[in-house]
């Protein structure tokens, strides 16, 4: 299997540019005011210019309102939403639009294998799940957690809809090369929290493929 790529958190097109010449299958842009790698809808809408065909855009926001959500899906038009706050599937369903679900496993309601499942069934329209560490902000925080955990999951879930994020950087890219469909990093590409390193882009792309 390939294992897909997908970077987050891009904020410049000189890095949308380089993912695209590595061969980086999606790019995110992270709509959450909160976080190091915010940008605005409009900026969003200005980058969004440089994507070339045959790279998905998934538009990361936390807990927004049912407003803010129709305003990216009318004005930005993103391959789909990933939702990484405290989004009930109620709300993330109502938008009949594609979407990720956010997994924060570790969180005291995400800690067990069984915990996982009751969670996981209550999407059972989401394109995909992304498996990243429980923080109290909202991820980015550059720490992996126990794959084991995933292990029971795999004969519940497609292993097209399991996205698996959290500290992944070229040092341990072999822990997910092949094993996995698709992975998402952000910092370990990063120079500094929320600014990208084209050099690091490009020597994790070539430890990956």
């Amino acid at each position: 299997m390939r294992t897909r790529v997908k970077i987050c958190g891009l904020r410049q097109p000189e890095e949308i540019l380089m993912a695209a010449e590595l061969g980086v299958d999606a790019i995110g842009f992270v709509i959450y005011p909160k976080s190091k790698r915010y940008v605005s809808l409009a900026q969003a809408i200005e980058l969004k210019k440089h994507i070339p065909a045959f790279m998905n855009l998934i538009v990361l926001m936390v807990n927004p309102s049912a407003h803010e959500v129709e305003e990216v899906i009318n004005h930005l038009q993103p391959d789909a939403i990933q939702f990484h706050g405290d989004e009930t599937a109620e709300f993330c369903q109502q938008f009949d639009f594609p979407y990720w679900r956010a997994v924060r496993v570790g969180s005291p309601e995400l800690d067990t294998t069984e915990k996982l499942f009751t969670y996981l069934k209550q999407f059972t329209s989401a394109q995909a799940f992304l498996f990243d560490t429980y923080t109290p902000h909202y991820g980015g925080s550059g720490v992996g957690f126990d794959l084991s955990i995933l292990e029971p999951l795999k004969e519940y879930l497609s292993p097209y809809k399991m996205v698996i994020a959290g500290g992944i950087k070229k040092d341990n890219v072999d822990l997910y090369k092949g094993n996995y469909y698709a992975i998402d990093l952000s910092s370990g590409v990063e120079q500094s929290p929320g600014v990208k390193s084209l050099a690091m882009m490009r020597e994790f792309m070539e430890k990956m493929y």
